[in-house]
């Protein structure tokens, strides 16, 4: 089963025995026996052997390189070479397809990204598995057959540097865990033995120069794949890292920078797969089934009263959640007839009409609904859960009810959950009903993939669709917890762009009886404060809009108001965690590189801690020759920059203050072309 489904357009393609082509920013030249894949960041160059393309030289535009071992001349390749999409919604690229000995290895490459994102034969290279405390005296067998392994197909050898390793894992079922990333350093030497690491990512970086490769398994997280396996070895010894070919794409992105190049990179990744589009990413969604009621409330008269409350909040998407319907699942509190049953899948079989507008709820439809939100300015969402029986047979009926939904109403918003993909196939079907709502909308239909229970794509299964609809924190049981929200943002923010995160602020006004225990319950924070915690995100607010108080709606609405005017330079950028890592008592926030060049914002965070003043070394981000000026936005408190250093003031505890960061005219340029910057857009250029 293929993952890959890149939309190849019909542009151009080229093919011979030696050649070249460009497009898109992109440069592919062959010969009979090597290929090379380059931008205006990097270039890689390919030799196939038994099958397996090796890379020979992994150069980053500085002239920096990331391959030491030299290959004898390969085995005879054909290559094919076209523009390409990786879906309907992503940024035009290349596509490079490569044969030789009955294996085509595929790989694409964009003009914004440091690298090549590549899908191997999974039959290409299987590591070996050893359980070691049942199998102790193979252990020095396994070892061998494992170095062996890493030997047999691709990998980058560091050569002379200083390495150090750190594996990310990411994980979902966020309705089990709280804990979102896992993150292990390893400092690499001649005496490690190989091992194996089943990873989201792996950064393989040089300590003292602070360039290196990061690579991101673009698939289902380590604790739900339908199929467990390894991602990746890595061998001190011979001083190499050799991704494991496992069916799964796999991004393979240099940088330079250190930390701040690192997430340049991914991000830069993540936007060639879905590029920021202001007005469509980066908005407002609110949904009633945070405040803890399901759907006992939906119908149209609430629904009524949430479009008048949401339009003074400034809510962009007024979506409903499950109820909206005529079939009901086995979350709904409402009675159902004598014999009816209520389900969590097989929903076409349960009812051939399940998908059509509940008319007792909804006497003047949907589109009645639809239409008064637009005149208040703002769109529609609805909640679905696509069929996984029979391994989502159903998937093509799923798309054409959505694109019903799309075409006659245009509702472009959609929350995709209840998904049980346990099986290659499903998550190919899956896969392909994405691709065809992509395709058919134009990209306009945003899907919020929900990655709280079940086996689905998770974080990077699929990049391209839209935001990761993150975690169900409620204030009725009570587990929402603002400081934790904002822990889960900041940890996975080291690896996703934060745009394709929703996360959620709940009322600040219901359910205070049960954090009274507590200095951290939401009551504690201010209503504006508690929408900065998921600022940096795309926000969700998880409530019932009509019971937020016209205090606390006033002071979320200024805040928006701020918001919406800066959030496509604010989303535009490069969003970098900064301080330290939440936990209710510490300074953290966040810094957006802008796209321009020309400075960005801090959003600080002062939690319940006794320090009122903070100092944030800028140099981290923008590099040592940072020289620029900071102007308070939003939030209390003060702001002034010393040098390299912006040194902020915020009174109260549990509060926030935005601020707009400005660089010298004459150093804009230089910030964006220098310390190993990759944009993740050319807006800049492009202006």
């Amino acid at each position: 089963m293929r993952f890959l489904f890149g939309v190849v357009a019909a542009l151009a393609a080229a093919e011979a025995l030696a050649g070249e082509f460009s497009a898109n920013g992109c440069r592919v030249a062959w010969d009979a026996k090597s290929v090379c894949v380059s931008n205006r960041l990097f270039a890689k160059m390919y030799v196939s052997v038994d099958g397996a393309l090796r890379t020979t030289s992994f150069r980053l535009s500085s002239g920096s390189e990331w391959q030491t071992e030299k290959f004898d001349a390969g085995d005879p390749i054909s290559v094919s070479a076209a523009s390409a999409k990786w879906s309907p919604a992503g940024a035009d690229g290349v596509r490079v397809d490569v044969r030789s000995g009955g294996a085509t290895n595929t790989l694409y490459a964009f003009p914004g990204m440091p690298g090549v994102i590549s899908i191997a034969p999974s039959a290409a290279k299987v590591a070996p598995q050893h359980d070691l405390e049942r199998d102790i005296e193979r252990f020095d067998e396994w070892r061998e057959e494992l170095r062996a392994c890493a030997l047999r197909g691709d990998r980058i050898s560091y050569g002379r540097r200083h390495v150090k390793v750190t594996s990310f894992v990411c994980a979902d079922q966020t309705d089990i865990r709280d804990k979102l990333l896992h993150v292990d350093e390893r400092q690499l030497m001649a005496y490690d033995a190989p091992f194996t690491v089943a990873a989201t990512s792996l950064d393989c970086r040089d300590v003292a120069t602070g360039e290196g490769v990061v690579f991101v398994r673009m698939a289902p997280m380590p604790v739900s794949r339908p199929r467990k396996g390894d991602d990746f070895i890595v061998d001190g010894g011979e001083r190499l890292i050799a991704p494991i070919a496992c069916g799964y794409p796999l991004a393979e992105l240099a940088y330079c920078g250190g930390e701040a190049g690192r997430q340049r990179a991914v991000v830069a990744f993540q936007r060639a797969l879905r590029p920021y589009r202001p007005g469509r990413d980066g908005v407002l969604l609110s949904n009633t089934w945070g405040a803890g009621n399901r759907d006992s409330r939906i119908c149209q008269d609430f629904l009524l009263k949430e479009i008048e409350a949401g339009a003074k909040i400034g809510v962009d998407v007024i979506q409903i959640d499950d109820g909206w319907q005529r079939g009901r699942t086995a979350n709904s509190n409402k009675k159902v007839l004598a014999g009816v049953k209520k389900v969590w899948n097989g929903y076409w079989s349960a009812d051939p009409h399940f998908w059509t507008e509940d008319r007792e709820r909804f006497p003047d439809g949907l589109d009645f609904l639809v239409r008064r939100a637009k005149e208040k300015g703002m769109r529609f969402g609805l909640w679905f859960g696509p069929d996984s029986s029979d391994d989502a047979a159903n998937w093509e009926k799923d798309a054409d009810c959505l694109l019903d939904m799309h075409r006659r109403l245009g509702i472009d918003y959609f929350k995709m959950d209840s998904m049980k993909l346990r099986s290659p196939l499903a998550l190919g079907r899956n896969r392909a009903m994405f691709d065809k709502m992509l395709r058919e909308s134009g990209g306009a239909m945003v899907f919020d993939l929900d990655c709280t229970a079940e086996v689905r794509p998770g974080f990077f299964g699929l990049v391209d669709i839209g935001p990761l609809f993150v975690e169900n924190r409620y204030t009725r049981k009570p587990v929402y917890w603002p400081h934790h929200t904002l822990k889960n943002l900041w940890d996975l923010s080291h690896m996703i762009d934060p745009v394709r995160l929703r996360f959620e602020f709940n009322n600040p006004d219901t359910n205070h009886e049960n954090y009274e225990w507590s200095p951290l319950g939401h009551g504690k924070y201010r209503p504006d404060a508690l929408f900065a915690t998921v600022m940096a995100a795309s926000p969700l607010a998880w409530m019932e809009l009509s019971d937020v108080s016209e205090k606390s709606a006033s002071e979320i609405a200024a805040l928006v108001s701020v918001w919406k005017r800066e959030r496509d330079r604010w989303y535009g950028g490069v969003m970098h965690p900064v301080g330290a890592r939440p936990d209710g008592f510490e300074w953290t926030g966040f810094v957006s590189e802008a796209a321009d060049g020309a400075g960005g914002y801090a959003l600080l965070f002062r939690e319940l801690n006794g320090t009122p003043d903070f100092s944030l070394d800028l140099s981290k981000v923008f590099g040592e020759g940072f020289s620029g000026s900071a102007e308070v936005i939003a939030g209390r408190g003060a702001a002034t920059t010393v040098g390299t250093k912006l040194a902020v003031s915020i009174p109260e505890r549990l509060d926030y203050l935005w601020v707009r960061l400005s660089t010298k005219p004459d150093l804009a340029m230089c910030f964006a072309d220098c310390h190993g910057r990759h944009p993740a857009s050319d807006t800049r250029r492009k202006e």
